[in-house]
């Protein structure tokens, strides 16, 4: 990246067709392997689906289906994830390192110039994140159910703060935070790695409470772990992620939630898909009307589906679908 932080990349190329191919790009903030970061950086255990769990995980099918349709497939760690270096800043530093991958794509990987980016959920957000950026190379993208501007859509989706969108999506995903963000925040807070350890502990036994609170009838008031205030400096959730005193302290627009609309800045080819009970619905319509009433070439599929319906083998519709539509 372009202030010296390497980022854990996995590609994989066509056994024939070379030396430039076509290349299809995911970054994801989930991990790129199917050990749970046991083995981040072994190329042999990147992601393929399992018996065990064949819809589960955020890389779109697994690099066998793409190569085989003559593509090189690329996958990425995103920034303070897995064996990725860097701290973590929940989407933030996902446009600029977007377009600095596809800028080393373009200069080491010897694509012909012909790169397209899928990604669901986390990995549509990092989607539009990079898409956002006007690399020349980027031609297209595939994104699903993700979210097209983090503020208006996601965090202060009806000017309301979205508490269980962040408090539990970060908690939950802890256990994911690098090397490097860890040896960050002991640096920063002056703590050992025992303390930041008990930390974790501590958020994953605080998020189980918020869980759980979900489900109380009425849900969340009765909790309070859900009606704390104020809501930065978040015991354990804070230490691990600092970002999220950040992201909270902007309630009105401003520079910092304008950076984060991905969508205002895309101007290329894109497929939106999405359901009609999705969390992030709201934000792949937004992002469809925003793209497709500037430059028009934007697709869009709803279904009747869940969250991870993209993993599915059947979902897609048979009929001819052509610029601008809108298929549900």
């Amino acid at each position: 990246m372009r202030d010296g932080a390497r980022l854990n990349t996995f590609v994989y190329l066509p056994q024939t067709g070379g030396p430039h191919f076509p290349v299809i790009l995911q970054r994801t903030p989930y991990g790129i392997t199917s050990s749970e970061g046991r083995a981040n950086t072994d190329c042999a255990q990147g992601w393929l689906p399992g018996p065990d769990a064949p819809l589960g995980r955020s890389v779109l099918r697994g690099y066998r289906n793409i190569v085989a349709h003559g593509y090189a497939c690329v996958y990425q760690d995103t920034r303070g994830r897995y064996a990725s270096e860097g701290e973590d800043h929940v989407y933030a530093d996902d446009a600029a390192d977007g377009y600095d991958t596809l800028e080393w794509m373009r200069a080491s990987l010897g694509a012909n110039r012909m790169i397209g980016m899928s990604g669901s959920s986390a990995g549509a957000t990092t989607t539009f994140a990079a898409a956002s950026q006007g690399h020349p190379n980027l031609r297209a993208f595939f994104a699903q159910v993700g979210g097209s501007s983090i503020y208006d859509d996601v965090v202060y989706e009806g000017n309301a703060i979205e508490m269980e969108r962040l408090w539990l999506w970060v908690a939950k995903n802890i256990p994911g935070l690098s090397r490097s963000h860890r040896e960050a925040l002991m640096r920063r807070f002056g703590i050992s790695a025992t303390e930041l350890d008990q930390a974790a502990i501590a958020a994953n036994a605080r998020y189980a409470r918020l869980e759980a609170a979900c489900r109380m009838s009425p849900p969340f008031v009765g909790s309070e772990d859900w009606m704390r205030l104020p809501l930065s400096h978040y015991p354990d959730f804070s230490t691990w992620q600092p970002f999220l005193d950040e992201i909270i302290t902007h309630p009105a627009p401003d520079a910092f939630r304008a950076r984060h609309n991905f969508r205002r800045g895309i101007a290329i080819p894109g497929f939106h898909a999405t359901t009609w009970y999705d969390i992030f619905q709201t934000s792949v319509l937004a992002a469809f009307n925003d793209i497709q009433s500037r430059i028009g070439n934007q697709l869009l599929w709803i279904g009747p589906n869940d969250h991870y319906f993209i993993y599915a083998t059947n979902f897609w519709p048979r009929t001819r679908i052509s610029s601008g539509s809108i298929i549900g």
